[in-house]
């Protein structure tokens, strides 16, 4: 049955709608005490099917054992009189990592940092769960407004309906062979384009360090014509540096860390994303300059706190520039809330000093 603001759903009542998708709906909703909420819908035709029944149940039961302020959680799973499955998640605030990509092109180093340490605890909580995401990119990735002046942006790692329960290979065969290979290809480990079941935890490494390419290069690590090229690239070739394809010169931290994160052999990456999270905190500015000033020579300063940012994405492509020509999927996620704040970046603040910038690439200036 057609779902519309002002109907109730599990004790909710419906507001608006968030987005839509093949399976389902997402609406926001409220419980009428002030606890605002998104509910996830499986549309019919999609109930009628059962693999897609089964992925959305998967979906609960994975989402629910992740206990972590880096993962979208899960409140509540509920069916209605007539049958509806239905999702309840809290509501975030804030705006995926693929629109502020698809605003901003391009991110500094002090902004992606926060970001990737984020993402990166988020997985080592599902990892821990015995859960690989298989489909990480900067549409599940949520950067969430908290409020707290000390920590004003969180990201949160959304969508785990095609993840991984590892150790139980007798579920894997049935998902496999409908979803043929899961993920979006832009940011998937060469292992898992051969066959999602062959991904593990390594799969979502190399997902961060092609995340963390993108972000901070304004452009993926391959690229091509068409999704058989861009698989052949990936299968054949290690990614660039950085400096490959910026033109200007990185950070080696920053350059050995996607080195090793998107190396095309699994066995050569990061062994856990705690591994790849001490490894990335080591590189970042904050901690470079201090293992280069004595205590006592440090500036204490408080930088200032990004703008806050609150971007409605329902209805939206988030889709980058260079993903179109491979039909890359990076569709936005759907649990958010409604923006208090849109369609300008005027508020941004820059945080480093300008650096140049090669004419050919067309980037728009700003730190790293």
């Amino acid at each position: 049955m057609p779902i519309h603001p002002g109907d109730t759903l599990a004790g909710y009542r419906v507001t608006r709608l968030l987005g839509r998708g093949g399976m389902g709906e997402v609406w926001a909703a409220s419980d009428g005490k002030g606890q605002e909420v998104a509910i996830k819908v499986l549309l019919q035709r999609a109930a009628m099917k059962p693999d897609l029944v089964k992925r959305f149940e998967r979906e609960a039961k994975i989402t629910s054992a992740i206990k972590s302020p880096f993962v979208c959680q899960l409140l509540e799973v509920n069916t209605t009189e007539d049958g509806t499955h239905l999702l309840v998640f809290e509501q975030l605030t804030g705006e995926s990592l693929s629109d502020r990509l698809k605003r901003e092109q391009y991110l500094p180093l002090s902004e992606v940092g926060p970001i990737i340490d984020d993402v990166l605890r988020g997985l080592a909580a599902a990892h821990s769960a015995g859960v690989v995401h298989r489909d990480l990119k900067p549409g599940n990735i949520f950067i969430e407004r908290t409020g707290d002046p000390k920590k004003p942006e969180r990201a949160k790692i959304l969508d785990f309906g095609i993840s991984k329960i590892t150790g139980r290979p007798k579920e894997e065969p049935t998902l496999t062979a409908f979803d043929a290979t899961l993920g979006s290809f832009a940011y998937m480990a060469p292992e898992q384009i051969r066959g999602a079941a062959r991904a593990d935890e390594r799969a979502d490494i190399y997902a961060v360090g092609a995340v963390a390419f993108r972000a901070l290069a304004g452009r993926l690590p391959f690229e091509g014509s068409s999704a058989a090229v861009l698989v052949s690239l990936k299968l054949d070739r290690n990614a660039p540096r950085l400096e490959e394809a910026t033109g200007e010169k990185w950070p080696q931290g920053v350059e050995r860390f996607l080195e090793r994160a998107l190396d095309r052999h699994k066995e050569k990456r990061f062994a856990s994303a705690e591994e790849a999270l001490a490894a990335w905190r080591a590189i970042q500015p904050a901690n470079i300059t201090r293992a280069k000033l004595p205590p006592s020579q440090q500036k204490r300063t408080t930088p200032p706190p990004p703008a806050a940012v609150s971007l409605s994405f329902a209805g939206s492509s988030a889709m980058f520039p260079e993903d179109h020509p491979t039909e890359v999927d990076d569709s936005p996620p759907t649990m958010t809330g409604e923006p208090s704040w849109a369609g300008s970046s005027s508020g941004r603040i820059t945080r480093e000093p300008p650096r140049a910038t090669p004419r050919a690439r067309g980037r728009k200036q700003g730190g790293r």
